[in-house]
């Protein structure tokens, strides 16, 4: 009985115990994330002295260390490859010591927990914010040393403004061109860290357990995820004209096992611009418009059969084509598709460096049907440019067929490209020089009075030819006397917020969907939009393109005392 007794005593106390330390925990956490809040108002400068209570039992303390942990945020231009540090300070922090083994600590805006096992969690998180390309990090910094008893003074020392800073260094200027940003933490709470980056972000996580660190490179998506209108101008200055007679939009849909059908078209040939629309001649709109700026419908005589017209600037309809049952809604805001110019580069190197080319059509490094055979099976090849002079059929029976073009694509009249077999053609373009001379002159991409069809069992299957394109990607396609260009697939070259490539098409045709800074419809310009788009990626599900365009770095360096 005697035995039970103790046993019982000792359960019992040990219960107590880790309730105790529970409710200390709990307490903690509570202390700490109003030292957080308060330490935010006084680091971002919106009260110069706070208060905070920090009580701590008889077996417990807060230590603040002002060289615990370290942030090193570096930019890296992609295009000429030099990195620069953009800082390198101690995070410093407020931590709590309990009777156990876990530890809970205020560091770099955040409230952080840490158990025995190495596990680390976070409480609160820090001043941390990555959106829409743009990371917003007003680092908090903690000066002081020694014990809290009770509570604490905060008080500001010191704010340095990192980037934008043009007067530090003449490149730190918003916005950036093809750059990525490396985040480095060295902490304790490493794996938590690491933890809110992934959560909140596209970007590269790396974790380094044997030094205690967490590396992140920023990522954004390249592009929308899936071509969803007939034609989208994604820069800011980008527009979309249609002008002159017959201008015109509609849909289909390749994935219900034929091909394009007017009888049987649709109203999904959508415009969507981060720019203005403008509107002149005849044309015919199938679909829907949204416009992150001014949309004018100038003409008498156009038509317009959608249902909605989305604004945020203006929108003047001088002759009420959108009547009826069609509806206009002013918007806040359209916001710009980042460009994928370093996953063009990324394509078109990786190509270079490893291809099929030997004893194929791309063996010299040009493609223009003039090698006896006009075939391209299935493989992967790297060419200066595709400049026909003949017909040449891309064979995808055995797999894709992947091209890298460092320069232009130039297909001139009744010079055409055939697609056969069920998977894909893609082609990338660099752009380093357009073609010369001629109509083609200045474009990187030409067809004029010439086709790329697809002949497999699904025509104007747009999904199967993906032409990818830089933010400068200059392309056109035109007709000869009676003969239209026809181009089945995707021209895909986002311009991000200030991007100028250009799609052109008169008198022609394209069976899919465009993705450029601007776009016009000229006089006869047609584009039936494949619906199908809707159900593809744009790229792999696991690229991301390395671009960030906004950078809002400071540090801001707080005094903790106790009182």
């Amino acid at each position: 009985m005697i035995v039970s007794t103790t046993a019982v005593v000792a359960l019992g106390a040990d219960a107590i115990t880790t309730t105790q330390t529970q409710l200390d925990v709990e307490r903690t956490e509570k202390s700490l994330t109003e030292l957080n809040s308060k330490t935010a108002l006084v680091a971002l400068g919106q009260t110069d002295v706070q208060q905070v209570s920090l009580p701590a039992s008889s077996s417990s303390t807060y230590q603040i260390d002002e060289d615990a942990g370290w942030m090193n945020v570096s930019y890296q231009n992609t295009t000429s490859g030099s990195r620069t540090t953009v800082f390198n300070e101690s995070m410093g922090e407020v931590a709590y010591h309990g009777s156990d083994e876990t530890r809970l600590a205020y560091q770099g805006g955040g409230v952080w927990r840490t158990n025995g096992d190495g596990t680390s969690v976070m409480v609160s998180p820090p001043e941390f914010h990555y959106r829409d390309a743009t990371l917003t990090l007003p680092l908090v910094t903690v000066s002081g040393s020694g014990a809290i008893r009770d509570s604490a003074s905060i008080s500001h020392n010191q704010t340095t403004s990192h980037f934008p800073n043009s007067t530090r260094n003449a490149n730190f200027t918003n916005p950036l061109e093809d750059g990525k940003v490396n985040v480095t933490v060295q902490s304790e709470y490493y794996r938590a860290w690491g933890g809110y980056f992934e959560e909140r972000t596209d970007g590269d996580v790396t974790y380094h357990p044997d030094r205690n660190r967490v590396s992140i490179i920023l990522k954004v998506p390249a592009g929308p995820r899936t071509v969803r209108s007939a034609v989208a101008a994604t820069s800011d200055a980008g527009s979309i004209k249609l002008s002159g007679n017959d201008a015109f939009t509609d849909s289909y849909t390749s994935a219900d096992g034929d091909g394009y059908d007017a009888s049987e078209a649709g109203d999904s040939g959508n415009l969507t611009t981060a720019g203005d629309i403008t509107v002149t001649g005849s044309a015919e709109l199938n679909g829907n418009i949204t416009s992150g700026g001014r949309v004018e419908f100038s003409s008498n005589s156009m038509t317009f059969n959608g249902d909605r017209v989305e604004w945020a600037d203006t929108f003047d309809d001088k002759h009420g084509a959108c009547s009826g049952s069609c509806s206009d809604e002013q918007i806040s805001s359209f916001g710009d598709t980042t460009n994928i110019n370093s996953y063009v580069d990324t394509q078109v190197d990786g190509l270079s460096s490893s291809n099929d080319n030997g004893g194929t059509i791309a063996d010299d490094g040009v493609i223009d049907g003039t090698e006896g055979t006009t075939t391209l099976s299935a493989g992967r090849y790297h060419v200066d440019r595709i400049d026909l002079s003949d017909d040449v059929e891309f064979d995808t029976t055995g797999g894709d067929v992947i091209i890298g073009v460092e320069n232009y694509v130039s297909l001139n009249t009744r010079n055409d490209i055939t697609v056969s077999g069920p998977n894909q053609v893609k082609i990338y373009i660099n752009g380093t020089s357009p073609a010369s001379g001629g109509s083609a002159d200045g474009y990187h991409f030409f067809t004029r009075a010439s086709e790329i069809r697809t002949t497999g069992a699904v025509s104007e299957r747009s999904t199967q030819v993906w032409i990818y394109g830089k933010d400068t990607l200059q392309a056109r396609m035109e007709k000869k006397g009676s003969d239209k260009s026809r181009v089945t697939g995707v021209i895909y070259a986002p311009g991000g917020k200030t991007g100028t490539s250009t799609f052109e098409i008169w008198k022609s045709e394209l069976y899919g969907g465009a993705v450029t800074s601007q776009v016009e419809l000229e006089k006869g310009g047609r584009v039936h939009f494949d619906r199908a788009l809707k159900q593809e990626r744009t790229i792999p599900k696991d690229t991301s393109v390395v671009a960030i365009t906004y950078l809002h770095i400071s540090t801001n360096d707080v005094n903790i005392t106790s009182n």
